[in-house]
């Protein structure tokens, strides 16, 4: 394996003086500990240029991939990469409910300019620095993290000290972000979520890692297949 750089964010790769093609690099500021890879392949190579790579750019290497993408996460994992986080894309119905549901817990809604958004938006950042930290930390700070949350509304619960214990993110149809610091009451918040959604939407989409507790008890409220992910691989 031989690696050419041909510019400052891509490599081209060569065996036996054939081109396989190039990897780009690029960088998400919000989780710079890595620098990430994308895949612009002819052919699979037989070796490896991770070592290399990994070398030149002095940071562990990461790959967003499908769970498709089957040859290219063959040929990663035999070659050091590790999957560190299974992404999962779920559009459902209270038709794919596993069980029926029912307001269990007092919720409220906010809005960008109420008293309790920035709250809000603190509470999140502190919960997805946690969710994140295994896999790829958050290196924004949190002003940076809370003038880049998409979505200015979504719904909040109180603990018995009235500090927040539960908050969701939504945007229509979208749960964005789901956040907690209680699993012992997170069901009951998510079942009231649901409910207030599903008033006002036949569908509703979100996003749930595997790594991500909340998220995926979100999840786990549905018949949902995990046939297929959007995948977090890593090179240490």
């Amino acid at each position: 394996m031989k690696l050419r750089k041909i510019n400052p964010q891509t490599y081209e790769l060569f065996e036996n003086n054939q081109s396989f093609g190039t990897i780009s690099t690029y960088r998400n500021l919000f989780h710079d500990s890595c620098i990430y890879l994308k895949f612009n392949l002819t052919k699979i190579p037989t070796t490896s240029p991770f070592a290399e790579i990994r070398q030149h750019e002095q940071k562990s290497l990461q790959v967003m991939i499908e769970s498709s993408q089957t040859e290219i996460i063959n040929w990663i994992s035999i070659n050091g990469f590790k999957c560190k986080r299974r992404c999962f894309e779920a559009k459902v119905s209270t038709a794919d409910l596993k069980h029926p549901i029912k307001s269990k817990l007092k919720i409220l809604s906010f809005v960008a300019t109420g008293p309790i958004y920035s709250n809000c938006c603190d509470f999140l950042y502190k919960y997805y620095k946690t969710t994140h930290e295994l896999v790829s930390p958050l290196t924004a700070s949190k002003n940076e993290f809370i003038t880049e949350v998409p979505t200015r509304t979504g719904y909040y619960s109180l603990d018995e000290h009235g500090q927040l214990s539960h908050v969701a993110f939504t945007e229509n149809n979208e749960i964005a972000y789901l956040c907690s610091v209680d699993p012992t009451s997170c069901s009951g918040f998510i079942d009231s979520l649901l409910v207030k959604s599903f008033e006002k939407y036949q569908t509703i989409f979100f996003e749930a890692d595997n790594t991500d507790w909340a998220a995926s008890k979100l999840l786990g409220k549905f018949n949902y297949k995990k046939d297929e992910s959007f995948n977090t691989y890593i090179y240490e």
